[in-house]
């Protein structure tokens, strides 16, 4: 096959946390952290017998405030301060170098893009057990990116939208962050206590969560979780299936998460749109490495 498959799956991390009576989120209105993840994915396909491999590496650096709680409900503010993707390959080089904290030139349309979500609040409407009612702010989010690029003809907009909108708009961040974030269940702050739930989006997921060490200062979240992945595009669509494993260690008097880590493995096939019948064997494998950083 001539033209490369590549796909970049892009993990955005949350935020997780607990009182010391019930495991779900303690937070006040003005409470302010900032997390940092660093993430990498490896991407395996077999093509016509020859193995192609592309890796992703994702850093991203996000601000949260608690600006709102009204009916159980948190109101909480995010903004991404930096966000660097490198797509490379053994065989094919770099593929893409984006590193938002460095003014890309004139005429790196890609680079401005992603220059345009720095410091672009989205609002989380989140449940105390961590699940998300709603997003607010994704297009305001794609509008900064679009004008940051200085795209201005109707047809180029429209394009460029639709493009970002898979990636950025409201459905697809809110399941991604939801990922991260829906963690509790019906359970108390107990050594071994155990609950389940489950999630859709691009990535759903069946996890079983257990509390594998807990003190008045901090507590470690264990999961094991059977996932499916669903990539859609155009020219190619990745469905995969496997398994992932999570280690959180939140702080017992704030709720935040002091670190954690995610890995885990997928196994399926690439269907191409024009070769309808053609399926190409993929798996991906993916870690995730955050922290309060401040």
């Amino acid at each position: 096959m001539k033209k490369s498959i590549i796909f970049i799956l892009v993990l955005i991390l949350s935020i997780t946390g607990f009182s010391q009576a019930t495991l779900q989120y303690n937070l006040n209105i003005g409470d302010s952290f900032a997390i940092r993840q660093d993430s990498e994915q490896i991407i395996t396909q077999d093509i016509s017998g020859a193995k192609q491999t592309i890796t992703n590496d994702i850093s991203a650096e996000m601000s949260f405030v608690v600006k709102k709680i009204e009916n159980s409900l948190f109101y909480i503010e995010m903004k991404y301060q930096t966000l660097k993707m490198k797509t490379s390959s053994p065989t094919l080089g770099v593929l893409m170098d984006m590193d938002t904290s460095i003014k890309p030139d004139s005429t790196d349309i890609q680079g401005l893009i992603f220059q345009g979500l720095i410091n672009s609040p989205i609002t989380m409407v989140m449940q105390k057990n961590g699940k998300i009612n709603a997003l607010e702010g994704t297009e305001v989010l794609i509008d900064n990116m679009i004008k940051n690029a200085g795209i201005t003809e109707p047809n180029a907009v429209a394009q460029v939208r639709t493009s970002l909108d898979q990636q950025w708009g409201d459905n697809q961040l809110l399941g991604n962050f939801e990922q991260m974030t829906y963690i509790y269940g019906d359970n108390k702050a107990t050594l071994g206590d155990q609950w389940e739930n489950e999630y859709t989006g691009k990535m759903k997921s069946k996890n079983k969560w257990n509390i594998a060490s807990i003190t008045d200062e901090n507590a470690t979240i264990a999961a094991t979780s059977e996932v499916e992945m669903e990539n859609v595009n155009a020219s190619a669509t990745v469905i995969v299936s496997g398994s992932q494993k999570a280690m959180i260690t939140v702080n017992s008097k704030t709720g935040l998460m002091l670190e954690g880590n995610t890995e885990g493995i997928c196994k399926g096939n690439t269907l191409i749109s024009t070769m309808p019948d053609t399926k190409i064997p993929t798996s991906i494998k993916f870690k995730n490495n955050y922290k309060t950083i401040k």
